[in-house]
Parts: C-alpha cells; sequence; structure tokens
C-alpha cells in the first residue's frame, strides 16, 4: 500500500509535540533563535535587489551585500541552526532529563549535521539549476532531513541521507506542498503585524521609528516559523517513518 500524507493528524501531532514540550521549546527557541533573529535584524540592513531583471547585477549585490553583513550573519546563522538542530533533539523521541540534555546532544551533532546540510543543499540546487531531477521536489523529500538525523538510531550522515529518501518516497510533493502552505499563512500574519507595529512605532516617535522595537517583532516570527516548521517536519518524519520499514 503506497505512503500516504495525512495532513490533519501532522497538525494533531504537531500539537501534541508543543504542548510536550512547551516550556523547554520557548526557552531554546528564545535564546538561541528568537534572540539571534534580534541581533540581526537590528544590525544588518535588509536586503534589497533593484535589478532582478538583470542576473550578473542582482548576483554582484546580493554578493556584496553579504560581503559587507557577513560578520553579523555567519555567527547568527549558526547560532540559529543550533538552536533548531536542539529544538529537533528535544523533540525525537529520545529520553532527556533535562533541556541541558538537548542542548549537550546538538553540539555533538551540530558539525556532522552541519556537514550534512550542506551536502543535501547542494544536491538540491543543483536540482534547481540542472533540472535533471526538480530543486522543488528534492527540497521536499530532504525536508525532514533534520529530524531523522536526531532520531535516537544511531545512524550516521549516510544512513541519515538514504532513511530520509526512504521515508519521504511517494511523499515528496506533499510534504514541498504542505510546507508552501504554512510559510504563506505564517507570511501573512507576519506582514500585518510587521505593518501594524512599524504603524504605531512612527506613531509615537515619528518616522525613524523605534527600530529595536521592530526588529524584535520581525525577530518574534522569524522564532516562530522556525518553531512551526520543526514541530510539523518532527510530526511528518514520525507520521510516514511508521509506514517505512527499517531495512
Amino acid at each position: 500500500m503506497p505512503k500516504k500524507l495525512d495532513y490533519r493528524a501532522v497538525w494533531t501531532d504537531a500539537r501534541a509535540l508543543l504542548a510536550a514540550h512547551k516550556e523547554a521549546t520557548v526557552a531554546i527557541a528564545g535564546l538561541f533563535i528568537f534572540m539571534s533573529a534580534w541581533i540581526s535584524a537590528f544590525l544588518v540592513p535588509p536586503l534589497i535587489v533593484e535589478n532582478l531583471n538583470d542576473t550578473n547585477q542582482a548576483l554582484l549585490e546580493i554578493s556584496s551585500y553579504f560581503e559587507a553583513n557577513w560578520r553579523v550573519m555567519v555567527p547568527t546563522m549558526l547560532v540559529t541552526i543550533y538552536g533548531s538542530l536542539s529544538l529537533y533533539v528535544l523533540m525525537s523521541g529520545r529520553r532527556l532529563e533535562k533541556v541541558e540534555d538537548a542542548l549537550g546532544i546538538a553540539a555533538v551533532l551540530f558539525f556532522p549535521y552541519l556537514l550534512t546540510s550542506l551536502l543535501v543543499g547542494w544536491a538540491t540546487l543543483a536540482g534547481f539549476f540542472l533540472l535533471i531531477i526538480p530543486g522543488p521536489y528534492l527540497y521536499g523529500r530532504f525536508a525532514i532531513l533534520p529530524a531523522v538525523f536526531t532520531q535516537d538510531t544511531g545512524d550516521g550522515i549516510n544512513k541519515s541521507v538514504i532513511r530520509t529518501w526512504r521515508v519521504t518516497s511517494n511523499c515528496g510533493w506533499a510534504i514541498l506542498f504542505l510546507m508552501l502552505f504554512v510559510a504563506v499563512v505564517l507570511r501573512i500574519f507576519a506582514d500585518v503585524a510587521d505593518t501594524v507595529i512599524i504603524a504605531i512605532c512612527q506613531s509615537i516617535a515619528g518616522e525613524a521609528g523605534i527600530p529595536i522595537v521592530e526588529s524584535a517583532v520581525k525577530a518574534l516570527f522569524v522564532a516562530a516559523e522556525a518553531v512551526a516548521f520543526i514541530l510539523m517536519l518532527v510530526a511528518v518524519n514520525r507520521q510516514l517513518s511508521a509506514q517505512t520499514p527499517r531495512s
């Protein structure tokens, strides 16, 4: 019988996961994801590409932007990845006595996971450019990699990638559509909240607004979005893993 991804079951399981790990999730996401996003939003200006029609010029602008801001972007990105990995460990089904256990395991897994993510990321990017296997499809197939990688199975890099590919068989597009739906909904809420907060801050402090408050709101939604995706992908992995025998 082919595997099927039940969106309603994903939603129910994600809510249960959040209820079971609420305090630890808030603590980890607040310290590692929210704070990193807040610092980055406050110190790094938004990326604005003015020449989207000119590919070479657009790439040059992006390159210049990264060159000017990498000293902030790289450390905050690594801290965010570590915080996200800690949340995956927290919800992986491992028996953890305290939050520090999740942080410790994430520290051990951090560099192998970073290497695995880079390898899979390059393969997915090649799919976008070469169109041999569509990039979006590969993105859906490998989306649950961190959830698989952090399970208490003792799998290494190769086995985690292979296991991810097996678990998501026949469900790559379903996972991608779910991620797109969640991303669009969260982005709508974030844009509305951002517009309201900016208007309030400008009414209080004039056109300059209150940057530290506005960046905090942006960071709050970045953290909320990260947690939502982690809960969703862990739930997806749990559902599809139950339908996939271990080799």
